[in-house]
């Protein structure tokens, strides 16, 4: 799978400046040690997102993430195919954004109209939907010959003792909060990718 990185798909204007600035919002690529599938994604809060994709046939491939026993940062807490990209998922997106119209009125610095702002130009151009939510959402570019329909198991890094870069302009937890950048989230997904990669199919009774 090739290595892509997307950039600047996230306002952080109202955000603290910090290392998040000039780091990607969204990365995929190959485990080397493994051969798995691999996203770091940021989320709503600014914190990052790591993502290991289970191919069909393992153990774990549609599984809850309460059934993986695993160690990861803050433990797993997604387990996901991947998200769907298509007219009919854009218009069912846009059915929703139209309807928080309201509440976007009523709360002018919320999060609905926020997302409207951000979001104006794909709600009206399927073409500039699909690719600002390849940059976005828990999807990947696979290489010919790869597995497509990979089960995402992930792990976030927004827990108690996390820095959320969104919320540290506007409020105040203490100074004890760490940013996980990149590299703490690609070693965590290497980490990951190795005891998923660890799991075998059980073997068959013969009898």
């Amino acid at each position: 799978m090739e290595r892509i990185e997307y950039r600047d798909v996230i306002n952080k204007a109202d955000w603290t400046r910090g290392p998040w600035d000039n780091e990607p919002d969204k990365i995929q690529w190959q485990d080397e040690a493994t051969g798995l599938p691999c996203l770091i994604v940021r989320g709503p809060s600014g914190s990052l997102c790591g993502y290991v994709g289970v191919a069909p046939g393992h153990p774990w491939h549609g599984q809850d993430y309460d059934s993986c026993d695993v160690d990861v940062h803050g433990g797993l807490t997604f387990a996901h195919g991947c998200a769907e990209i298509s007219r009919e998922k854009w218009e069912k997106w846009r059915e929703r954004q139209y309807a928080r119209r309201d509440e976007a009125k009523k709360y002018p610095i919320g999060d609905a109209a926020r997302d409207l702002k951000e979001w104006a130009k794909e709600l009206e151009d399927y073409d500039a939907w699909v690719v600002r939510a390849t940059s976005r959402y828990i999807c990947h570019i696979a290489s010919p010959g790869e597995p497509d329909p990979v089960w995402w198991l992930g792990f976030d890094c927004a827990h108690s003792g996390d820095l959320s870069p969104s919320y540290s302009g506007r409020y105040s937890f203490g100074d004890h909060e760490i940013y996980r950048p990149i590299s703490y989230v690609e070693r965590e997904c290497q980490s990951l990718a190795r005891q998923i990669a660890s799991v075998t199919l059980p073997l068959r009774h013969r009898g």
